[in-house]
C-alpha cells in the first residue's frame, strides 16, 4: 500500500509527474507512455501514481491544458504588439499562433494516432469540459483584439471553424520537404484574418470538434 505523503510532498510529486508527462507524452506518444515509466521517472511506486491520477489519459489531460495555458498567454500577449494595421496586427497574432502549435510538441498529439486512445479513456465530461475551454478562449480573444484596437466583426464559432482544419494543416506541414505549404499557409491566414476583419466574405462550417475529426475525414 502506498505510503501517506504530506500536503508539500503531494504538491511535488504532483509537479514532477506534470513535468515528466509532458517529457514521455512528447517524445513517446500516449500508447508508450507507462504509468510504471512515468511512476519510475518521478521517484513513486505504481500505486502511488493513482493517488494522483486515475489514468495515464487524466494525467495527459492535465499536461495538454498546461501546455494551452502557456499557448494561450502568449497568443494573447502578441493581441498588444504595434503594427501598420489591424490587419497586420492580426496576421502577426495568427502568425504567432500557428508557430507555438508547430513548437509545443504536447499540443501536436491532436494529430496522432493515439487520439482514439484518449477519447475512450477519460470521461465524456471531461473532453466537454475542455472543448468549452477552447470555446471560451475564441471569446477572450475577440475581446482582447476589440480593446486593442483591431475590429474583430466575425464571431468566435466563425474563426474557430476557420482555425481548426487550419491547424491540422500547418501540423502536417513538413518544412524541409520541397513540396512544403508554408506560402499557402500564409495566403490563408490572410484570408482570415480579412475575414476576421469583415472585410471579406467566406462561408464557413460549424466548427470542427476533434471527437469527429475522423468521421469528416481530416488527418489522423
Amino acid at each position: 500500500m502506498p505510503r501517506a505523503f504530506t500536503e508539500r510532498e503531494k504538491q511535488l510529486i504532483r509537479g514532477r509527474l506534470l513535468s515528466v508527462g509532458d517529457r514521455q507524452f512528447s517524445a513517446h506518444g500516449l500508447k508508450k507512455t507507462t504509468i510504471e515509466g512515468l511512476a519510475e521517472a518521478v521517484g513513486v511506486s505504481k500505486g502511488a501514481f493513482y493517488i494522483f491520477y486515475a489514468s495515464k489519459e487524466a494525467l495527459f489531460m492535465d499536461v495538454v491544458e498546461q501546455a494551452e495555458l502557456r499557448f494561450r498567454q502568449e497568443v494573447l500577449a502578441a493581441v498588444d504588439l504595434p503594427g501598420p494595421s489591424p490587419r497586420a496586427r492580426l496576421l502577426a497574432v495568427l502568425k504567432k499562433a500557428c508557430h507555438l502549435v508547430k513548437t509545443i510538441p504536447i499540443l501536436q498529439f491532436f494529430t496522432g494516432n493515439d487520439y482514439d486512445l484518449l477519447i475512450r479513456g477519460i470521461p465524456e465530461g471531461k473532453l466537454q469540459e475542455h472543448l468549452a475551454g477552447d470555446r471560451q478562449f475564441f471569446e477572450e480573444l475577440i475581446t482582447r483584439c476589440k480593446k486593442a484596437g483591431i475590429p474583430i466583426r466575425a464571431r468566435a464559432d466563425e474563426i474557430s471553424g476557420l482555425v481548426y482544419p487550419l491547424v491540422l494543416t500547418v501540423l502536417h506541414d513538413d518544412a524541409s520537404s520541397p513540396s512544403n505549404l508554408g506560402g499557402t499557409i500564409d495566403v490563408l491566414l490572410e484570408l482570415v484574418a480579412a475575414f476576421c476583419l469583415g472585410e471579406i466574405d467566406i462561408q464557413t462550417r460549424n466548427p470542427i470538434d476533434p471527437t469527429l475529426q475522423r468521421a469528416e475525414g481530416y488527418p489522423a
